[in-house]
Formats: structure tokens, C-alpha cells, sequence
């Protein structure tokens, strides 16, 4: 019962700036870390960190990309009252 209410008061968050704390060097390339919520409002609060929600990074789907560029091999049009070689 401890471990759901200790579990219930962190948050998972990631830097969106660098500082240096209680949790270590902490930069935008760190990966994201759990912390009391009072901190998390802190860090939020100056700006350091926004929220990281764990399912997200689990299952977030890559998109496709339905605007695909066309092939680099694709023929040129012709221009009218041009010659082409040939």
C-alpha cells in the first residue's frame, strides 16, 4: 500500500533546459527521470522540465508519411520548342 501511494506521488518529466540538481546534470539529451511532484512543479515553474508521459514513449506510433517525395530518377518534362537529343 506504501509502494502505490510513494508510486502515486512522482511524475515522470524530461529537461527541456540544462541545470544541475538534486537529480544530477540534467540537459534536453538526458532521458527522461522521476521526481516528487512538489519538484516537478518547481523544476516546471523556472521552466527546466515539462511532463513525460511513460505510455507515450512506449507506443507511440511512428506516422507515415503519406507525401512521399518522388524519386530523385524521375524524367524531366520536356520543354516546348526545345530539341531533345535523341
Amino acid at each position: 500500500m506504501a509502494q502505490d501511494k510513494d508510486a502515486a506521488d512522482h511524475v515522470m518529466v524530461k529537461a527541456v533546459r540544462p541545470f544541475e540538481g538534486a537529480e544530477g546534470h540534467k540537459d534536453e539529451s538526458s532521458p527522461p527521470f522521476r521526481v516528487h511532484r512538489r519538484r516537478a512543479a518547481e523544476l516546471k515553474a523556472n521552466g527546466l522540465v515539462e511532463d513525460h508521459d511513460e505510455a507515450e514513449t512506449k507506443a507511440a506510433p511512428v506516422p507515415q508519411n503519406k507525401m512521399a517525395a518522388e524519386p530523385a530518377n524521375k524524367a524531366i518534362p520536356a520543354v516546348p520548342g526545345r530539341r531533345t537529343r535523341g
